[in-house]
């Protein structure tokens, strides 16, 4: 019998890496990066993050006419963001190599970027939630203006869908892992679980540097992550 790999025998879309984390983590990571010379939709899947994290709110902020609450403390989030995830695939392609993986350097963005498509299912299956049972996007006017809807119930399943979100990316990012640098499943697990510090220094270093470029937004900058999934309660 042969002992040559066994090939998709079609090429894996777009569509199949925004269900990846849900329906075949390991098969498409495999495909995505080693049976490719280059990782595809790098830049598509960003783009799709951004789209359903980020398009809502300012569709909705917009539309109805409502100025942002803090532009600074927007730009500083973002900045942040953008700066740690730099950090981190630098921090993590040093860290590889230092571990005799040698990764192209484009096989670590691909296996940095790959995992924050987990995010994309559950988001859109809460909007489809929110949009049965309150007849409105409850959810994203609650990141607008920070406030709840009194009728809105399902928004306390919200930081469960943020945690479940969270590992099912994890996962996604161990088996990257395991793709590019060819390794045994638990060795794959053990780099994962040491890139989570690597991921919390890149968001400290994003966060000091964004809060010398936008003074006084340290505050918001630091409890962006915590505020989703601190949900208010209703005032009696």
């Amino acid at each position: 019998m042969s002992s040559q790999p066994v090939k998709y025998q079609r090429r894996i879309g777009l569509l199949d890496l925004l269900m990846c984390s849900v329906l075949d983590r390991r098969g498409t990571m495999d495909h995505l990066l080693t049976e490719r010379p280059y990782p595809p939709y790098i830049l598509s899947s960003l783009i799709g993050v951004l789209a359903v994290l980020v398009l809502p709110s300012l569709y909705h902020q917009y539309s109805l006419g409502i100025a942002p609450t803090s532009k600074d403390g927007a730009y500083a989030v973002t900045c942040t963001l953008a700066l740690a995830f730099v950090l981190f695939v630098l921090a993590l392609t040093v860290m590889l190599r230092l571990l005799g993986i040698s990764a192209p350097l484009i096989k670590v963005i691909g296996a940095s970027t790959y995992p924050l498509v987990a995010v994309v299912p559950f988001m859109v299956g809460y909007y489809a939630a929110n949009l049965a049972l309150h007849g409105e996007l409850t959810i994203v006017s609650f990141f607008v203006t920070g406030h709840r809807h009194e009728e809105d119930w399902l928004i306390e399943m919200f930081p469960l869908l943020v945690l479940t979100s969270a590992v099912f990316a994890f996962l996604v990012f161990l088996y990257a892992i395991r793709a590019i640098g060819n390794l045994p499943l638990p060795t794959a697990f053990m780099i994962s679980l040491l890139s989570l510090s690597l991921i919390l220094g890149a968001f400290t270093v994003g966060a000091t540097f964004s809060a010398q470029l936008f003074p006084y937004t340290s505050g918001q900058i630091w409890d962006f992550f915590p505020s989703l999934i601190r949900i208010p309660e209703l005032a009696h």
